[in-house]
Formats: C-alpha cells, sequence, structure tokens
C-alpha cells in the first residue's frame, strides 16, 4: 500500500546518511594554525554541529517510518492511534503523529 512512500524514505535515508558522514568528516578535519582562520573554524564547526544534530534527528525519523511500513502501522499516529492525514504524510512522509498530537506535543 505505501510502497511509493517506502521507495522515497529508502533514498531519503540514503541521502540523510550520507549528509551525515559528511558532516562528520568535516567536523574531524585538520584545522589550521592560523588563529584567525581557527576562529571562523570553530564557528563554521557550530553550524555543522547543529546541522549534524538536525539531519541526525531527521535520518532517526526516516528509519523509524520505513519500520513503520513494515510492521503495517505507517500513516497511525503513534500518539492517539487516530489516522494521520494523508496530506501531512505527503509533505512529511516520516512523521509518526497526527497534527493534532504534533501541536500538542509542541
Amino acid at each position: 500500500m505505501y510502497e511509493s512512500t517506502e521507495k522515497k524514505l529508502k533514498k531519503l535515508k540514503k541521502e540523510l546518511k550520507k549528509r551525515v558522514k559528511d558532516i562528520k568528516k568535516s567536523l574531524t578535519a585538520e584545522r589550521s594554525k592560523d588563529w584567525e582562520e581557527a576562529a571562523v573554524e570553530a564557528e563554521n564547526d557550530e553550524v555543522l554541529e547543529a546541522l549534524y544534530s538536525e539531519t541526525s534527528g531527521e535520518l532517526r525519523q526516516v528509519k523509524f517510518a520505513i519500520k513503520r511500513i513494515a510492521s503495517g502501522e505507517y500513516g497511525e499516529c503513534s500518539e492517539c492511534g487516530e489516522d494521520i492525514n494523508e496530506n501531512r504524510l505527503k509533505v512529511m512522509p516520516f512523521t509518526s503523529r497526527c497534527i493534532k498530537c504534533a501541536e500538542e506535543l509542541e
């Protein structure tokens, strides 16, 4: 029933894994010995760390959505058990909550 969604999620998972790997590589790269350049690199690291956190979180959600498809729970809110609106799933295929539960969580 959700074959095309699963395919999209798997593609997104692959892209996110690559992005996480690239960010890790940038964060662990050798730094400049020049203090001015090192200061700029430190500022860039802050941005990279935020991107890493956001991307890792999205990757976890995508993996969870793929598991929910396999278990037959996809499309069902993980909080209240109600169906998640199809339009919401189209926009956010990795969501596990209906709009009502997502708003209550925020």
